[in-house]
């Protein structure tokens, strides 16, 4: 072959690989710009996942913790209602545990939502139950702290009902109603200064066996808010994976 043509076949084969070179580099380059975007994309993604997941977990947490503390609150206004006249605020702290309740019914993962109802529901036993119970029990608490401190129409007043009670236990109550022992309780009630008549009627209209089944009551919706609260706490730990740390 000519020298002349080797010459040129072989400059035309270095000018060729030189162009191959830069257009491969290039393309390595593209490729690798490429995977650094999609790498830099998919670690954003995970970054806002796990952000949105964490501030997911502290709200679900913090919505937790209001509610079991509203519970906890209205448990006490309502177990105060036994000892002095307090329903307004009793309404105040169930109005503020339903709004807890709503909350944390909304926020909560599926896992703990039925111990979440199960404490509703203990509270709520606890509330109405007071409710329906407390009068009668402040009024016979404020007639012995009267008839303690040696108020002679207390004493009497005391006496009286006690008597009643007694005899009346089996009865039916329209013969308690009929009974003198009805009538002597209910004229010593009448004489007892600042005993209203709603509260002379609470103590009248509540047998021996009643008297003792408010007791109970009350200490069983005290330990039905706790067993509800106790099995919240251990379902919400274990969803939230703090059991295992």
């Amino acid at each position: 072959m000519d020298a002349s043509i080797t010459s040129a076949l072989i400059g035309a084969v270095a000018v060729g690989g030189t162009a191959l070179g830069t257009v491969l580099g290039g393309w390595v380059q593209a490729r690798g710009g490429q995977a650094q975007a999609e790498a830099a994309q998919q670690a954003a993604r995970i970054a806002a996942e796990a952000t949105h997941h964490q501030a997911l977990y502290d709200r679900r947490w913090s919505l937790l913790a209001a509610y079991l503390r509203a519970a906890g609150e209205c448990m006490e206004a309502a177990d105060q209602l036994y000892t002095t006249d307090s329903l307004p605020e009793a309404r105040r702290r169930w109005h503020a545990f339903t709004l807890a309740h709503a909350e944390a019914e909304l926020a909560a993962p599926a896992a703990i939502l039925v111990p979440i109802d199960d404490l509703h529901k203990a509270v709520g036993r606890m509330y109405w139950t007071a409710q329906h119970s407390a009068p009668a029990k402040r009024a016979l608490k404020e007639l012995r702290e009267r008839a303690k401190q040696g108020e002679g129409t207390a004493v009497r007043a005391q006496e009286a009902v006690e008597r009643f009670w007694e005899t009346g236990e089996h009865v039916p109550r329209e013969q308690r109603e009929s009974s003198p022992e009805y009538s002597d309780a209910g004229q010593a009630l009448d004489g007892l200064p600042g005993f209203g008549s709603e509260q002379a009627a609470l103590l009248l209209n509540t047998t021996k066996q009643q008297w003792e089944a408010i007791g109970r009551d009350r200490e069983t919706r005290k330990e039905d808010h706790h067993r509800a609260r106790q099995e919240l706490v251990s379902a919400a730990r274990n969803a939230f994976g703090t059991d295992r740390f």
